[in-house]
């Protein structure tokens, strides 16, 4: 049954630092006493790996080449590029390092986001299995092949140098009109959708073999291969087709499904995947078949497509600037240190700042400190209400005597508008379906922003790659060709057995048999805000057959109103358990503390508990 913990308040502690440190203190100059950091509670590693999809005219693909005039070549400082790789950041108990590894929970972003954004769950997750349960359990957060198209050289020096004005320099200096700093030797390189067409051929099915890289990698860690796949927000969509998928693509011998390579599926703040409810006519079967064979690249190419998502205040630009505010944060150790530097004007000269000086950024009217810069974005009380970027994490603060606005964290005296009331449950889903509940305010900012920086991962994928996802998934007006669902069989099966004998443009044809261990978390102020969005998922699976389970219990019972919200799942006996948080956005359930509303982090690790081979 869908069990919700509602919020109990926590003692408030001080209020947050209004006080300014000044950047030239932090720098780490001659003078600063040498003393060596402690050791850190957690180990953090950023690892690369081969994939087996090679699409076409991809870099690294046979028979392509990059031109020496091209962007790419002077990211990756030449031509030969090879962007047929997954990366994955590994996060685990540094005290725990040469252990049998007990589990571990791969766990793809969603929508903009990338590995570190399961930075602070991944803290709380593997911490708690330790501590309650004894179990070594890690962490990989998965970075799409997108994210290698960020352009971190500069980025990286500024941390090594804790030096945020560097990251400023590395990424906008160009607009600012800054002399490029001696220790970078030039600036960000940023894509267009016209620059990286070849990214309409990323489809899902690459996205799948893609992360069965990291699966199979996991699987050779993992006591017993006990491996789970967790998505959040659109990830469970790469969660869902991934298990689905039969990675036997000539369609030979035995299917080779990926929810055979896992122990279970974890859903945050997702639906996941569904049948599709009518049968693909042949005129779909042709749109999907003609968009795969150059009709989607065609459209990219010729810039009435984008290759990426990007709209006014969510172009790479601006997504990649988290990474200066992450870092100011941290050099400074507050949230409410020097003005932001994104507002802060450069080279002496009034106005010179990225906010005026660089397109598509959102102006502040007032002076704000880092921390209230991001805050001001991210921050669910902007909107009416959440947006798949929202993350509960305090409230905007009075001026300090010098004008800037600055940020109160969620340890801080917050004020009673910082806990909207939604009222109740609806009792229908729709396509909007209103959020529920209370508000509260679980993430930490200052813990939070951690994620924004540190080492050689990253939070947000700034070429999320959005139209290579249509494929199979959309219309013929939004260029997919159909939207075939969670079962592809029309178009992949053989001919002789009824299918097109297209595997090769996707291979989803196990959606049926999927009968392992499901657990989905919501937020009641996120975009999964009732049990029942996960029906349709829940429904197209087999049931589960797993030693957890009871055989005979149906993955959600018979005789309730199709569109119910307050659906009841069968629980551990039927293999689909569900768990809201009351008052979480759409991130909060992946970056909230570990205290009294977090109804995540506790039966997450129960689940993984109850499913160890």
């Amino acid at each position: 049954m869908p069990q919700t913990r509602s919020p109990h308040r926590l003692a408030l502690v001080t209020p947050v630092l209004a006080a300014a440190l000044a950047l030239g203190a932090c720098g780490g100059g001659d003078d600063d006493v040498a003393t060596p950091p402690p050791a850190p509670e957690f180990t953090i590693e950023t690892h690369t790996l081969a994939s087996a999809a090679k699409p076409a005219r991809t870099p690294g693909s046979p028979g392509v080449t990059v031109p020496a005039a091209h962007k790419l070549a002077t990211q990756f400082g030449g031509t030969a590029v090879d962007l047929n790789r997954v990366r994955y950041t590994r996060y685990a108990l540094t005290a725990n390092a040469g252990k049998p590894v007990d589990a571990v929970l791969v766990a793809v972003p969603g929508t903009l986001a990338a590995s570190h954004s399961y930075l602070v769950l991944a803290e709380n997750l593997v911490r708690r299995m330790w501590a309650d349960h004894g179990k070594v359990v890690e962490l990989w957060g998965v970075d799409r092949r997108s994210v290698q198209l960020q352009d971190m050289a500069g980025l990286n020096t500024a941390e090594r140098e804790r030096n945020p004005l560097l990251a400023l320099n590395w990424l906008y200096g160009g607009e600012l009109g800054l002399p490029l700093d001696p220790k970078l030797t030039r600036r960000a390189v940023f894509y267009d959708g016209t620059d990286v067409p070849f990214m309409a051929n990323w489809t899902p099915q690459v996205h799948s073999f893609d992360i069965d890289a990291i699966v199979e990698r996991a699987r050779t860690v993992a006591r017993n291969q006990t491996v789970y796949l967790g998505g959040h927000s659109a990830g469970t969509g790469f969660v869902a087709r991934y298990a689905a998928t039969d990675f036997d693509l000539t369609g030979a011998g035995p299917a080779k499904p990926g929810y055979g390579k896992l122990a279970g599926l974890v859903l945050f703040e997702g639906p996941g995947g569904a049948l599709a409810t009518t049968a693909p006519t042949p005129a779909d079967l042709d749109a999907v078949i003609a968009a795969a064979d150059g009709g989607l690249y065609d459209k990219v190419a010729a810039g009435t497509l984008p290759a990426f998502v990007t709209r006014p205040g969510l172009t790479p630009r601006v997504n990649a600037s988290s990474e200066v505010s992450g870092l100011q944060i941290d050099v400074e150790g507050t949230i409410n240190g020097t003005q932001a530097l994104l507002q802060a004007d450069q080279g002496g000269t009034a106005g010179n700042n990225v906010y005026n000086k660089v397109a598509d950024f959102n102006k502040r009217a007032f002076p704000v400190t880092a921390g209230a810069a991001l805050g001001t974005f991210m921050d669910d009380d902007n909107v009416a209400r959440t947006e798949f970027y929202s993350v509960s994490i305090g409230i905007l603060g009075d001026a300090r005597t010098d004008g800037t606005r600055v940020w109160l964290d969620n340890d801080a005296a917050l004020p009673a508008t910082a806990f909207r009331d939604f009222g109740p449950m609806p009792a229908t889903v729709s396509l909007a379906t209103p959020p529920w509940g209370k508000e509260v305010e679980p993430t930490n900012l200052k813990r939070f922003s951690r994620a924004f920086f540190l080492g050689d991962s990253t939070y947000s994928d700034w070429y999320y790659p959005s139209t290579g996802l249509l494929i199979g998934n959309a219309t013929a007006a939004a260029g997919g060709g159909a939207n075939l669902g969670l079962d592809t069989s029309a178009l992949s099966k053989p001919v002789a057995q009824g299918g097109r004998g297209r595997a090769d443009i996707v291979n989803q044809t196990q959606a049926r048999l999927i009968d392992i261990p499901v657990i989905a978390f919501g937020g009641t102020n996120g975009l999964t805000p009732v049990p029942g969005i996960w029906r349709g998922f829940a429904e197209a699976i087999a049931p589960c057959a797993a030693p957890s389970c009871t055989a005979g219990t149906a993955r959600t019972p018979a005789g309730q109103a199709t569109l119910v919200a307050n659906r009841t799942f069968g629980g551990v006996a039927g293999g689909f358990e569900v768990f809201m948080s009351e008052g979480y956005t759409h991130v909060d359930v992946l970056t909230a503390n570990d205290d009294a509303t977090n109804n995540v982090v506790r039966p997450l690790a129960a689940f993984m508990l109850r499913n160890l081979r």
